[in-house]
């Protein structure tokens, strides 16, 4: 008996991104109405990296235990296509929210919550000797229950210990860290760090540190150049100016780890204090979309969607590589394999 087809299981409703490698859709599994996220992925497109593919998905699959994570629940190929299935967030990402929030900003009661639900996923990456390398308030979901996810694992670092040294160009420049940005870069989970504190002070400020610049290879040359951005007096309590401190340290050993910095202070004032506060924000955007608010989300059909519906390409070659809507089994090598092979037919073309 074969397997259902990708289609037969999966209905995509509207996109609620677009990156470069692919698009990112809510979409419902058809079996039992629950909702995921559908990141579909075109293998044949210039922009595709099947490594990045594979290395989202096997990092995916090794941290569904993860706290604060984004849960992964299988992988499919559909002919030059993968879809991969994961846990939707209805709030979608901190970004998104900050659309919704006065000059674009989001208040601090609200940034020391999503904080601090960053650093307990974090902690566990760096543990796990796994280094995010993108993290940034477009990278970080909102469920509706207030659950804060750290997303996008295609640019990560499986490290080979926690104390080894990366030496790979990754990240988005703004938020890098001054040990990546450089010529030669050389860095570790203290990458992440600093990361998070342009996170803190792009939520306080409404964008990242020369966010005016559009030349990427100028950004990266400034961060090494220049002091580590602070926030001023009157812009964030002084606890979480001395906690942004704590994160952009010149030097990646002045930085405090992730579970340091969960003792701090700032982090501390809100132990007790549930992420369902979370879901303010996301009534607060329901409302600006009902007022006018214009969201970038589509639910028209995506190119390679309006090509097979003209080609009438059917979709029985489509290949399942697993789904289980809960309990999902250790992993096959089947996956990958199948993309290295995709990815040495197309290098040999």
């Amino acid at each position: 008996m074969s397997q259902p087809s990708v289609h037969q299981l999966f209905r995509r409703l509207e996109t609620v991104g677009k990156g470069a490698y692919g698009s990112v859709h809510k979409g419902v599994h058809i079996p039992t109405g629950n909702v995921v996220a559908l990141k579909i992925i075109n293998l044949d497109t210039a922009d595709d990296d099947v490594e990045a593919i594979q290395r989202e998905v096997a990092l995916l699959t090794q941290l569904r235990d993860a706290p604060n994570v984004t849960k992964y629940y299988g992988c499919y190929l559909d002919g030059p296509r993968v879809w991969i299935v994961m846990e939707f967030a209805q709030g979608g990402s901190v970004r998104t929210l900050m659309q919704a929030s006065k000059e674009g900003v989001i208040e601090e009661r609200y940034i020391v919550i999503i904080v601090r639900e960053v650093l307990v996923g974090l902690s566990y990456l760096h543990k796990s000797a796994i280094i995010h390398r993108d993290i940034k308030a477009a990278n970080v979901l909102i469920t509706a229950s207030g659950k804060v996810m750290i997303c996008d694992f295609g640019v990560s670092a499986l490290s080979a210990t926690t104390t080894s040294k990366r030496n790979t160009l990754m990240g988005t420049p703004n938020w890098m860290a001054p040990e990546v940005a450089q010529a030669v870069p050389a860095y570790d989970s203290k990458a992440d760090i600093w990361s998070l504190g342009i996170m803190v002070y792009e939520m306080v400020k409404g964008a990242p540190p020369h966010a005016d610049m559009r030349d990427a290879i100028k950004v990266m040359h400034m961060i090494t150049r220049v002091k580590p951005p602070r926030l001023n007096e009157g812009e964030a309590s002084k606890d979480l100016r001395d906690f942004v401190s704590n994160c952009l340290r010149e030097l990646p050993g002045d930085r405090l780890a992730a579970e340091e910095l969960i003792k701090t202070k700032w982090i501390k004032s809100v132990a007790k204090t549930s992420v369902s506060v979370l879901r303010d924000l996301i009534l607060r955007y329901d409302s600006w979309l009902q007022t006018g608010g214009s969201r970038t989300s589509l639910a028209e059909p995506l190119d390679w969607e309006n090509e097979e519906k003209k080609e009438s390409v059917c979709h029985s070659s489509v290949h399942s590589l697993k789904f289980l809507t809960m309990h999902i089994p250790q992993p096959t090598t089947h996956s990958c394999r199948r993309l290295r092979r995709r990815r040495r037919r197309r290098l040999a073309i």
